[in-house]
């Protein structure tokens, strides 16, 4: 290879080379600011997992110094919404590669334990401060655009829906696009997009297939943006009660009688114009078998089944990834599957497992010292205690922020079953699904939910649990019984 080749060759391999570490570092995102109040803190944000069960996961954690001071470098690939939760504030915001964002964050304030133990409390929704325009363009856009279309909405929907007036809905859409042009930023335009599709929701009711085509068909499905999954569950809700009914689902329905395949059903559905685009197939196939579970009008054990099978089969790793969140949740905390596992301390400073207690029936309790429910029931427990500590152990998990109360509580009261402390593994929080308090699980010796949840000590606990107590005993010996010999095994 002659010299000018050669040193042509070595810059065009250069020249790759930074093009490449150029993209690379164009997918950094830096968040950095001030903010004393959360000195020594950890900050998770999170993003949209899974659009169907509004679940999240986490996005990055930032670390604020003691002084109050954070600068974070992670990497994105795309345009990603992201909430963080502080207290009893929420805060979101839209981070795009190649950024860097100064933020301001809201002064914090704690959530109460009257809060934490609220099943109607809502964190109170905040848009994150962003200090340099390089970083507030796009969230300005958006959160300027969505509250015009939020007033419109509010104002005009009842009349264009009782008029079925498209002309109006045409006017709404020419004066947010003059207001809001979307310039060069398709982010921008895809937010507008499906927020113009509940606009269009409102007038195609009974024209369904023609809203799907022209608001979903031919758009990539923005699986973690929230105008797409707010607008996404709306259209599609309920979606087998009506589709099963039409001309292009009959054959659909015909499938699911007689299949727990979830790509039989995808491989059928494809034959509708609609739904060719197999992401967005799967997609709705998997809210449609979520909505049905919950109806109460399916077969609750053939849609697990099918659910099952969509998270190993399912077109995409991230369609798996649905899939699996919706299977937990339809199985999550039912009578037979194993009770969530957790290692909490004893009062006295003794670590505890669940899994300790095997081989025993668990009268499992979540109370908190402050509940005059709680207390009472507190009082229900120490008076069958004595009667039926043969046969279960009770055991109380504590959700009070500070123990001391209950300690004293406890030996005054003379209660002598174990009472634990959630503050070791605070997601016990979450994989028992507190949304009030008290609250009561069954587990029985092999360490699954026997009933979920379980009548308090004052419903008829006693008469309750040695019914279950009596069947469990008669199936264990039925399993271990020998079984008799046909004479042709003689």
């Amino acid at each position: 290879m002659g010299l000018k080749k050669w040193m042509l060759f070595t810059c065009l391999l250069l020249s790759c080379f930074i093009c490449n570490a150029q993209s690379i570092k164009n997918l950094d995102v830096v968040l950095h600011g001030t903010a004393t109040d959360y000195s020594g803190m950890d900050l998770t944000f999170q993003t949209i997992k899974n659009p169907i069960t509004s679940e999240y996961q986490d996005l990055t954690t930032v670390r604020v110094d003691k002084e109050g001071h954070f600068k974070h470098v992670f990497k994105l690939e795309k345009v990603t919404y992201a909430i963080l939760d502080l207290g009893r504030f929420r805060t979101h915001a839209y981070f795009e590669p190649g950024k860097s964002y100064e933020l301001i964050l809201p002064p914090f304030e704690p959530r109460s334990d009257a809060d934490r133990f609220n099943p109607f409390f809502k964190p109170e929704d905040v848009v994150l401060g962003i200090a340099n325009a390089e970083g507030l363009i796009l969230n300005k856009q958006i959160a300027e655009f969505e509250s015009a279309f939020t007033d419109l909405y509010n104002q005009k929907a009842v009349s264009i829906f009782r008029q079925n007036d498209q002309k109006a809905v045409d006017a709404l859409i020419h004066e947010l696009d003059s207001l809001y042009p979307s310039n060069a930023n398709s982010y921008f335009a895809n937010v507008k997009h499906f927020h113009y599709a509940k606009l269009h929701f409102l007038t195609h009711k009974r024209q369904q297939r023609r809203l799907i085509q022209e608001c979903f068909s031919n758009q990539k499905p923005e699986m973690d943006m929230p105008a797409f999954s707010e607008t996404f569950n709306q259209v599609f809700n309920s979606f087998f009660s009506q589709y099963f009914k039409s001309n292009y689902g009959q054959q659909l329905r015909d499938v699911y009688t007689t299949t727990s395949s979830f790509d039989s059903l995808s491989l059928v559905m494809s034959s509708d114009t609609l739904f060719e685009n197999v992401e967005f197939r799967e997609l709705v196939l998997l809210k449609a078998l979520y909505d049905a579970f919950y109806s109460g009008t399916y077969n609750k054990e053939k849609l697990i089944k099918l659910i099952a099978d969509a998270a190993h089969t399912a077109s995409s790793e991230k369609l798996k990834n649905i899939a699996e969140d919706v299977h937990r949740k339809m199985t999550w905390l039912r009578n037979g599957t194993e009770a969530p596992l957790f290692d909490l301390y004893r009062l006295d400073g003794k670590e505890r497992s669940l899994i300790k207690y095997r081989g025993k029936f668990v009268y499992l309790h979540f109370l908190h010292s402050q509940n005059h429910a709680c207390k009472e029931d507190l009082q229900r427990l120490k008076a069958i205690y004595d009667n039926v500590k043969r046969d279960v152990v009770f055991l109380t998990v504590i959700m009070d922020e500070d123990p001391t109360e209950i300690k004293e509580y406890v030996k005054e009261n003379k209660l002598k079953w174990d009472f634990l402390h959630f503050a070791a593994q605070p997601k016990v929080y979450f994989d028992y699904n507190l949304k009030a308090l008290p609250t009561y699980y069954l587990i029985d010796p092999e360490g699954n939910l026997r009933l979920s949840p379980a009548p308090g000590p004052g419903e008829k606990f006693v008469e309750i649990f040695y019914t279950n107590y009596r069947d469990y005993k008669h199936d264990q010996l039925r399993k271990s019984r020998p079984k008799a010999k046909s004479i042709y095994d003689m």
